[in-house]
């Protein structure tokens, strides 16, 4: 249309354009400061021209321009961006994981301290140097048995406070699982209404935003990978998930009738089939078995990570044994356990079921099904979560890391206990004095097990339970033997006794104190003991090959073993070895800091709101609305000249 009318239609057209345009920018300064908001940009097109090509117009002057309109308002994101920062989000969330509970575990192990228990092995050794040189003295005997007892309470200590922190880092992956899908179940809502404006033919520029901020915060939990889709929906699962093996790339729900699964804890096509986590609360061990044993575990898990409901605990048995795979490698039973405890994260159904997968040749890793209340399923049929970076993982690698040092402790103690108890029973086995009737009177070892002790296992009858329960000492449980406690001059000091327990040589013969104090410069091979092995932890496995006669004294020694470790060395590379990662963490806290910082500005100046540069786009609408109102205002007059002035 040519004429005044036509120029009045394209002021309009132009007025009502800026009017948005002016709607655009007031949003975007309006969302400033939102987190997670991009800023917006009305995209301008001008509308059909006048007249269009035709057998009746095909000679004229030329197209006319009919005015502007507003074809879309776009959000300004660059998902290449958005993909770096993720990623280094999940690298991120990793080592804050490690350094909060690392430094916790530094604070626990309190080294290098005065009051550490370094300090105390030195004390233990000085005492016994001490009773060495003054066995006549009672004194000296009860420095040795209070100086043990401090060293024995403070490894007590700290390996109950490890058990405490594991149980914190425990607390941390339930609450995190619980977060994890309730911000799931957030970008599944918006996936779906995303979807459902872009099929009406709208940009749903603040529900993207709002899904794009849950998936920033997820990354951190751990590694994300985002199929895009069809109308703006997308697809969510770990970067170490993608696909399950053999699976279909066609979007089909987990739990497909012909097998084929895709791990999606987001999906597109099908939303009410996508996958959840769900948190392994208790891991019993069969009747009468230890942890690590192999048979029948009872586990329980919630669903979804939900406590608050006791609804959602789900009780299954878990198969666990010992097994070899193809190569010939050899998991325990208890390297089974360990790694279903440190990892606590099971793969789920929508409804918090954890799912069921199946390990033959042909379908391995394809879920098979699920495991509601009262499944059996053996433990390679657990689909468990390994995050292949993010918080989660931090936290399940620290408690790797506790099971490292609470296992380094263990090996610590049973040294301690073994090589002193060679030496002052003058034996690799278990000496005690047991009457006529069978009684065990009294057992000739310095350190025991403080739980076998309080049940009464040394005043038993059966030398069996105390052989096993000194093979079951560890740094949570080591202490010393009561009736020295009770009576330190039981401490034997001398080379030989008689009969009636006197020293042989005199009562200022220390040279079995001397000996007991040679244990902090021996070599032994403290690395070697194997704390879950119940074959590679007993005193005799450990000493009987160290023990050697000393012909000038006649006593039962410690001989230094090629490529071993002296207790205190061993003791001081353990807790070397978690400075080193405490370190590392922090380095990598700092670096990621940095990183991440560039990432986001380079965000930021991509996405991000400049009043600066809002305040003048808003000046040029204001000014283009303000014109095309004076044409308006001028077409007015001309048709008042039209209409009215031919009257004269």
């Amino acid at each position: 249309m040519s004429g005044l009318f036509g120029t009045l239609n394209i002021s309009k057209s132009g007025m009502f354009t800026q009017q948005r345009c002016i709607d655009v920018t007031s949003h975007n300064i309006a969302n400033a400061n939102t987190d997670g908001y991009s800023r917006q940009r009305a995209e301008l097109q001008t509308t059909k021209p006048f007249p269009m090509p035709s057998a009746n117009n095909a000679v004229g002057p030329g197209q006319l321009g009919t005015g502007v309109e507003v074809t879309a308002i776009n959000r300004i994101r660059d998902s290449f961006l958005d993909y770096q920062i993720r990623v280094e989000k999940g690298v991120d969330g990793q080592y804050k994981g490690r350094d909060k509970f690392l430094s916790q575990l530094e604070n626990i192990m309190n080294e290098p301290t005065d009051t550490g228990i370094s300090k105390d092995i030195g004390n233990f050794f000085d005492a016994w140097n001490t009773l060495g040189t003054n066995a006549k003295e009672s004194n000296s005997r009860s420095i040795v048995a209070q100086n043990t007892l401090t060293l024995t309470t403070d490894l007590n200590h700290t390996y109950n406070e490890l058990e405490k922190l594991k149980e914190n880092t425990q607390t941390v992956i339930k609450d995190d699982v619980f977060d994890i899908n309730s911000k799931l179940k957030q970008i599944d809502q918006l996936n779906r209404e995303i979807i459902q404006v872009r099929v009406a033919g709208n940009s749903p520029n603040d529900l993207m935003d709002r899904r794009d901020l849950l998936l920033d915060q997820l990354s951190e939990k751990f590694g994300i990978n985002i199929d895009r889709k069809q109308f703006e929906g997308n697809n969510v699962t770990t970067s170490d998930d993608a696909k399950s093996k053999e699976a279909g790339d066609d979007g089909r729900p987990p739990l497909a009738a012909d097998g084929t699964t895709n791990l999606n804890l987001v999906q597109a096509q099908y939303p009410d089939q996508a996958c959840r986590f769900s948190y392994v609360d208790t891991i019993n061990p069969p009747e009468g078995k230890k942890a690590g044993d192999a048979g029948q575990y009872t586990i329980v898990y919630y669903k979804n990570g939900d406590k608050k409901d006791s609804n959602n605990a789900v009780t299954i048995t878990v198969d666990i044994q010992d097994s070899t795979d193809a190569n010939g490698v050899k998991t325990t039973a208890a390297d089974k356990v360990k790694q279903l405890s440190e990892c606590r994260v099971l793969w789920a159904d929508n409804d918090g079921v954890a799912l069921n997968v199946d390990t033959s040749t042909k379908s391995q890793g394809i879920v098979s099904g699920n495991l509601p209340q009262g499944s059996s399923v053996k433990f390679e049929n657990l689909k468990m979560f390994q995050p292949p970076s993010g918080e989660l993982k931090g936290y399940m690698s620290v408690q790797k890391d506790i099971d490292t040092y609470e296992g380094q402790m263990n090996k610590f103690a049973k040294a301690l206990a073994f090589s002193v108890n060679a030496i002052s029973s003058q034996s690799s086995d278990t000496i005690a004095d047991i009457t006529s009737g069978g009684k065990v009177v009294e057992v000739n070892n310095f350190f025991v097990n403080a739980d076998a002790q309080k049940k009464g296992v040394y005043t038993g009858t059966d030398l069996s339970k105390i052989e096993e329960a000194e093979q079951d000492i560890t740094a949570g449980n080591i202490t010393i033997n009561q009736a020295i406690i009770d009576d330190p001059m039981k401490i034997k000091a001398a080379a030989k006794y008689d009969g009636n327990n006197r020293p042989v040589s005199g009562e200022s013969d220390g040279s079995r104190a001397v000996a007991v104090q040679t244990l902090r410069d021996s070599l032994m091979t403290i690395q070697n003991i194997d704390s879950d092995n119940a074959t590679k932890n007993k005193k005799s496995d450990f000493v009987s090959d160290v023990l050697t006669l000393d012909g000038k004294t006649g006593l039962n020694v410690i001989k230094n073993k090629t490529g071993g470790m002296t207790l205190d060395s061993y003791f001081k590379d353990t807790v070397d070895r978690l400075g080193i990662q405490e370190q590392e963490a922090k380095k990598t806290v700092t670096n990621q800091a940095t990183l991440l910082a560039g990432f986001t500005q380079s965000r930021d100046s991509v996405s991000g709101v400049s009043l600066d540069e809002e305040f003048a786009n808003l000046v040029q609408y204001q000014h283009c609305y303000q014109a095309n109102a004076k044409l308006i205002s001028t077409v007015d007059q001309l048709l008042d000249v039209v209409i009215n002035g031919l009257k004269k």
